[in-house]
């Protein structure tokens, strides 16, 4: 399969690219580790939909891509409102001995600032941290969506999970040091993906349609190498929390993960629960997120697995999904709970 490296993957510094922004919005909230991105036009029903991007190396485009693949869009046209966007910003050397508690009191902010009742929609890493935070907090989330999130790391294995498996703590802590306390973005993506991503890889991922106009394919081709290799830094200590608690001693499944002061027991999530994974997801295994549809309390009858075929990424950016699936999971959320 022959590689398009473009410009910005072929090594060009991409942390200050600007981020680009399909739907609408204006800025709610500001705090140094996050904006808070409000979408809402003040049609909907009352309440409020976080969307709670991925506190990892890319940036939260992921959930407003493009036109045709944005879940924001999807979500705004089957009549949802009030959407808000978590966009966590790069860390800094000031911010390198922020924590997980720190992002955790940094989301428990934001949530407060929203119209209420509050569902939360988790993606990937985004998604262990709205259901902890639920478990903490089980009174301020009305619904919960899940969105290949890695839940219970020990109900099966992936790629993520093998790497923090296999790889001792003191490697971890040397990337740590190697970035004078936080975790270089682009150094992570190389490690990760260390050959570049071909174009059969992104056509899987968009979901792409072969009859496409040429135009069209070449304007999502430079969308998608821009957002991939525009990197974010994160602080070490954060980065070195959710490598041991969440991934090597799977604390959140066993009840023994700390959120400000208090175990986030997961039986306390009463919310009602919509779980959605991929089927070649080649980062988290189906099985760590379905879990947690047992390890809650959620009503059962009123919570919904989905699986859909496809790759990690294209649960959030995959055009097909984004037309078939998210439309779905704005119905769900319109029900009341």
């Amino acid at each position: 399969m022959a590689h398009n490296l473009s410009a910005v993957q072929a090594g060009h510094t991409t942390e200050d690219a600007p981020l680009h922004w399909t739907t609408p919005h204006k800025v709610a909230l500001e705090i140094e580790a996050a904006t808070l991105r409000d979408f809402s036009t003040g049609k909907g029903p009352d309440g409020a939909t976080l969307i709670c991007t991925p506190l990892a190396f890319h940036r939260a485009t992921i959930a407003d891509f493009s036109p045709r693949h944005s879940l924001v869009a999807a979500l705004q046209e089957e009549g949802l409102d009030n959407i808000f966007v978590i966009d966590w910003q790069p860390a800094t050397s000031e911010m390198r001995h922020k924590s997980l508690d720190s992002y955790f009191s940094d989301l428990n902010v934001l949530v407060d600032s929203l119209p209420q009742p509050v569902d939360i929609i988790g993606l990937c890493q985004g998604g262990w941290m709205a259901l902890a935070y639920a478990a903490r907090f089980p009174h301020k989330v009305r619904k919960l969506v899940l969105v290949g999130a890695p839940v219970d790391i020990a109900s099966g294995m992936s790629t993520l999970s093998a790497l923090a498996a296999r790889v001792p703590d003191n490697v971890f802590e040397h990337l740590v040091e190697l970035g004078g306390g936080t975790i270089c973005g682009k150094r992570a993506l190389e490690i990760l993906a260390p050959a570049g991503i071909d174009e059969s890889y992104m056509f899987q991922t968009l979901q792409i349609d072969p009859g496409a106009p040429p135009e069209d394919l070449a304007a999502l081709r430079e969308t998608f190498d821009t957002w991939f290799w525009t990197t974010i830094d994160i602080p070490g200590r954060y980065y070195l929390d959710v490598v041991t608690r969440i991934f090597k001693q799977n604390r959140l499944a066993s009840d023994q993960l700390k959120v400000l002061g208090q175990i986030s027991v997961l039986s306390r999530v009463t919310s009602p629960m919509l779980l959605l994974a991929a089927e070649q997801d080649e980062f988290v295994a189906p099985t760590q997120l379905f879990t947690a549809e047992k390890l809650t309390s959620s009503p059962p009858d009123a919570g919904r697995k989905i699986m859909v075929p496809g790759n990690h990424l294209s649960l959030f950016l995959g055009g097909r999904t984004v037309k078939q699936i998210w439309p779905q999971i704005g119905r769900w959320l319109l029900q009341p709970a």
